[in-house]
């Protein structure tokens, strides 16, 4: 997830339920706006300055890594934050490859907002360069796998779609959703962006396995540049794409520190190329084998952190807009809430100001519950003012998941552009990355799924279940050319990290990928939100800086405490409080 005001929090479709790539997240205001295109694509890694110290490529890659006779390229758009030290320095730490998620998350973007603290965390004996880059199909990557002309479409579409209310609020709104899905792709079938003159489509090259492959070959670039190579050229051959036998430069190693979605992206890189991995570090994890499957469980962790949010609120007292003085226990904050959630479920509350008018309605309290865990340290006393305001009749507090749109031709409505069209890119690549729906049962197929979720999380698997929706009806002509569905696992040292309670990834997907990956260890923090690195406190950054410098993991199940708690006023800690304030 850099940061957008929370408004663009909510999105359609989601990854576990909201992409990481629809989190708040912005380049910082005093980083001017580039214009990519200046740059002429190479199949060398040419670098540009950009961004007040950054430097940007566009690297020309091959669309399909399983035929050399494809005419067709890819071009990623990708940045570094150079080391403070030159590369030929015996204390240059090598590149460290960033991801931040989604599916469809803009890495360029998310350099621009975490590369100079994640290089100031890990500064010492050691001195790393910072890499990151669009995959292909996303944001400044070309060509666009966005199906909207534009982002007021692609908004009219998303608002449409919300105001049929959640899937399991009545068979009408199921058939809604499962139209709209159904119209969205075929316009993504249809559209001409992402289209090739002879037929491709890019739309059939998103899976992870490609973006593990464009990966590998990032790599190979980056050695290629530390030893003051050219690079070129190489030949491509089905073998070669699946397992990178015969390749040149076996030495270029992965060090890597992917978030979320880029959990799997980290977990399918060493699983197919595992000699190539140095250092991998992977934040909120993923369930592999569950991601490559139906998808069925990521919200396990959702009663635990609503029960969460009402012993914070009771402990905050006046912390916590929802309390009052009367209050004896968190129930008393939960029948509040139950009262506001009965109230709009009978009657949406009118709200309005700041040139909105909007009603709120149970459906939505549902959805504002999951935006404000993913970030609990900065979204639940937000969402405990909202709640507020609509206990005590008020109509003037807009619910903060509200999107805000783009006004004109400037660096932040780019990204607001992004954070509005990017759900096609998502759903592309989620649908690649699964099995084949299309002839499942079809909308009844999707209603043993949809009552599989709901019948075990109640307040949230409609919200998930909404995420792999359009799977059950994408085309047929934009399946995946490539799908890697494991299996998962390697002799590779991985360094796993997880929050105690996560909103999309819960704990035991960390602990069963580790056990697959032997070696690995897992690093648990004492906190509640989706991500343990942004914010994480001293003793987690540690342990990442032990294991990328000399390859020290934790004892597996180590458990790093954290120096603050929701509604419970000042973090206390230096590096936990920057990271709220940025993210």
């Amino acid at each position: 997830m850099m940061l957008l005001s929370f408004t663009s929090l909510l999105i359609s479709t989601c990854y576990g339920l909201v992409p990481d790539a629809y989190l708040p997240k912005r380049a910082p205001p005093d980083i001017p706006w580039f214009d990519w295109h200046r740059i002429q694509p190479s199949q060398a890694l040419a670098y540009h300055d950009c961004y007040n110290g950054f430097q940007c490529a566009r690297l020309t890659l091959p669309l399909d890594w399983h035929n050399s006779s494809n005419p067709n390229n890819i071009s990623l758009a990708v940045i570094r934050l150079p080391a403070t030290v030159p590369a030929d320095d015996p204390s240059h730490g090598g590149s460290i490859i960033i991801n931040p998620g989604g599916p469809g998350g803009p890495g360029t973007l998310y350099a621009l907002g975490v590369a100079r603290d994640l290089q100031r965390l890990l500064d010492g004996e050691k001195h790393y360069e910072i890499v990151s880059f669009d995959p292909r199909g996303v944001f400044m990557s070309t060509p666009s796998a966005y199906c909207f002309d534009n982002f007021v479409e692609a908004e009219i579409w998303w608002r449409e779609k919300r105001a049929a209310g959640n899937l399991d609020s009545s068979e009408a709104a199921l058939r809604y959703h499962w139209a709209m899905e159904e119209a969205r792709g075929e316009l993504c079938a249809s559209t001409g962006s992402g289209a090739f003159g002879n037929g491709d489509n890019v739309r059939n090259h998103l899976s992870t396995a490609y973006v593990a492959r464009d990966m590998l070959e990032l790599v190979y670039k980056l050695e290629e540049n530390k030893r003051g190579e050219t690079g070129g050229e190489r030949p491509l051959d089905v073998q070669q794409a699946m397992t990178a036998q015969g390749m040149p430069d076996h030495s270029a190693q992965l060090q890597y520190i992917g978030g979320s979605y880029g959990t799997f992206i980290g977990q399918t890189f060493a699983a197919m190329y595992p000699e190539h991995v140095g250092r991998m570090i992977l934040d909120s994890n993923l369930d592999a084998d569950n991601w490559v499957s139906l998808y069925e469980a990521s919200v396990d962790d959702h009663e635990a952190i609503r029960d969460y949010f009402f012993k914070r609120c009771f402990a905050g007292g006046t912390k916590c807009a929802l309390w009052r003085p009367e209050d004896r226990s968190p129930q008393d904050v939960r029948t509040r809430y139950d009262v506001v959630y009965a109230s709009v479920k009978e009657n949406p509350a009118v709200v309005s100001g700041q040139g909105h008018a909007k009603v709120v309605t149970s459906d939505e309290l549902q959805w504002a519950f999951l935006m404000a865990s993913y970030q609990p340290l900065r979204l639940f006393n937000v969402f405990a003012e909202m709640l507020n305001e609509l206990y005590t009749g008020g109509h003037t507090a807009l619910p903060f998941w509200q999107h805000v749109l783009p006004t004109g031709n400037t660096f932040y409505d780019e990204v607001l552009e992004y954070l509005i069209r990017g759900a096609d890119v998502t759903t592309a690549i989620h649908c690649s990355d699964g099995p084949d729906l299309s002839g499942s049962g079809n909308l009844t197929g999707y209603q043993s799924y949809l009552a599989n979720l709901t019948s075990g999380f109640p307040n949230a698997g409609a919200l998930q279940a909404e995420f792999k929706l359009p799977c059950w009806s994408w085309p047929d002509n934009l399946r995946t050319k490539w799908r890697f569905d494991g299996p998962f696992n390697a002799s590779v040292p991985i360094l796993f990290v997880n929050n105690r309670l996560d909103t999309a990834t819960p704990l035991k997907n960390a602990m069963k990928m580790a056990e697959q990956f032997e070696g690995s260890a897992v690093l648990v923090q004492d906190n509640v939100g989706h991500g343990a690195l942004w914010p994480a406190g001293q003793c987690v950054w540690d342990w990442v800086k032990s294991y990328l410098d000399d390859g020290t993991l934790p004892p597996s199940g180590t458990v790093c405490g954290f120096p603050c708690e929701a509604f419970g006023g000042d973090c206390g800690d230096g590096l936990v409080t920057e990271a709220l304030v940025r993210f």
